[in-house]
């Protein structure tokens, strides 16, 4: 039986150098609900999914969802620009 992978969400605003920025703070902070770990553990980098730019977080997280792995050693960013408010989701999978 394979486990459902468990994710880890972070979201910022600006460029994707900003992104990069707020990932290796992010990398520092321990997880609230796990103490002994900190955010994006395991993960070197943050790299964007291929298509670069959604219309809404749903559509970006679904797309994460379905490009990270557990194996991966990165996380994957997608830019969301609504025209009002434009952000980055950033996600990394983990295994349960």
């Amino acid at each position: 039986m394979t486990s459902t992978p468990r994710f880890e969400v972070n979201v910022c605003g600006g460029d994707f150098q900003h992104v990069c920025e707020c990932f290796r703070e992010w990398k520092k902070e321990v997880l609230i609900y796990r103490k002994d770990q900190k955010m994006f553990e395991g993960r070197e980098e943050v790299r964007p999914l291929k298509r670069r730019n959604y219309d809404n977080t749903e559509q970006a997280r679904k797309a994460l969802q379905n490009a990270c792995s557990p194996q991966d050693a990165y996380a994957l960013a997608a830019e969301v620009s609504n025209g009002e408010r434009d952000m980055w989701i950033v996600m990394a999978a983990y295994h349960e």
